[in-house]
C-alpha cells in the first residue's frame, strides 16, 4: 500500500512540474507547469512545501497571501498519495497508513516529541480525559482551560499562555500554529488572540523550518501523520 503511495506522490510532484535533484534538493522540472499547473485544493500543502523547496519567493507568488495556518487548515482534506508527497518534500519519514491504531500512536509521539524538543511547554499540557483512543495527543490540550472541569476558560492562565507564545522565537511560533491548527482548524477565536501574531506566511514559514536543522523534517513527520483529535 505504501508503495503505491509512494509512486502516486512522485506522479503529482511530477505534475507540479518539480522534482527531487538529490537527497533534500528539489528542481523545477518545468517552471511553466509550476506556474500553471492546476492545483487541487488539498494538494496545496504539498506544491506549496515543493515550491518553496526551489525558490521561497516563486512559492509566495504562486500562493499569495496564503499563511502556515491555512495551509495547515487543508491537512484533513489530505490523501494517503499528498501526504506521503508533503513528507518526501519535508525530508520526513513516509507516513504509514496501516491502521488507524497505528497512526494515532505515531502522531501522538510526534506531537508531544515536538512540544519537548523545541520548548512549547508553555503553551500545551498535559491532561488526564475520558476519551480518546491510542495516541498520546488525546491528552494534549492548549493551556488556558479547565480541562478537568467544566472547560471554562481561566483568565489568567489564558493570559499566561498567550504572552509565552508571544515571547518565542519565529520557529516556535511555527510548531505551535501549527498544532493549534492539527488540534482546531479554521480562524482562531480562543487560544492565540489578543495581540499574538499568527499570519505567518506559508513560505516564510517553510524557509525558516529549511534553514533550522531537522524542523522541517520534524513538521513534515508530524504534519504527514496527523491522526485527528
Amino acid at each position: 500500500m505504501n508503495n503505491n503511495y509512494v509512486a502516486r506522490a512522485k506522479g503529482l510532484l511530477s505534475a507540479i512540474g518539480v522534482h527531487q535533484l538529490s537527497e533534500g534538493v528539489w528542481a523545477f522540472t518545468d517552471v511553466q507547469s509550476a506556474n500553471q499547473a492546476y492545483i487541487h485544493h488539498s494538494q496545496q500543502p504539498v506544491a506549496l512545501a515543493a515550491y518553496a523547496a526551489v525558490n521561497a519567493m516563486f512559492a509566495a507568488g504562486r500562493f499569495p497571501n496564503w499563511a502556515l495556518v491555512d495551509m495547515v487548515d487543508k491537512v484533513p482534506c489530505m490523501d494517503g498519495a499528498e501526504l506521503t508527497a508533503l513528507a518526501m518534500v519535508c525530508g520526513a519519514s513516509i507516513p504509514t497508513f496501516s491502521s488507524a491504531s497505528e497512526r494515532e500512536n505515531i502522531f501522538g509521539q510526534a506531537v508531544w516529541g515536538i512540544v519537548e524538543a523545541y520548548s512549547l511547554e508553555g503553551c500545551f499540557e498535559h491532561v488526564e480525559l475520558a476519551y480518546g483512543n491510542q495516541g498520546s495527543h488525546y491528552n494534549l490540550r492548549p493551556r488556558g482551560f479547565d480541562w478537568a472541569g467544566g472547560q471554562e476558560s481561566v483568565p489568567e492562565s489564558l493570559k499566561a499562555m498567550r504572552k509565552s507564545y508571544r515571547a518565542m522565537s519565529p520557529l516556535q511560533q511555527i510548531m505551535v500554529l501549527t498544532i493549534m491548527h492539527l488540534y482546531n482548524q479554521g480562524k482562531d477565536e480562543t487560544y492565540l488572540t489578543g495581540g499574538c501574531p499568527t499570519k505567518t506566511p506559508a513560505a516564510e514559514a517553510m524557509d525558516i523550518l529549511r534553514r533550522n536543522g531537522s524542523a522541517l523534517s520534524d513538521w513534515g513527520h508530524l504534519v504527514a501523520h496527523y491522526a485527528g483529535w
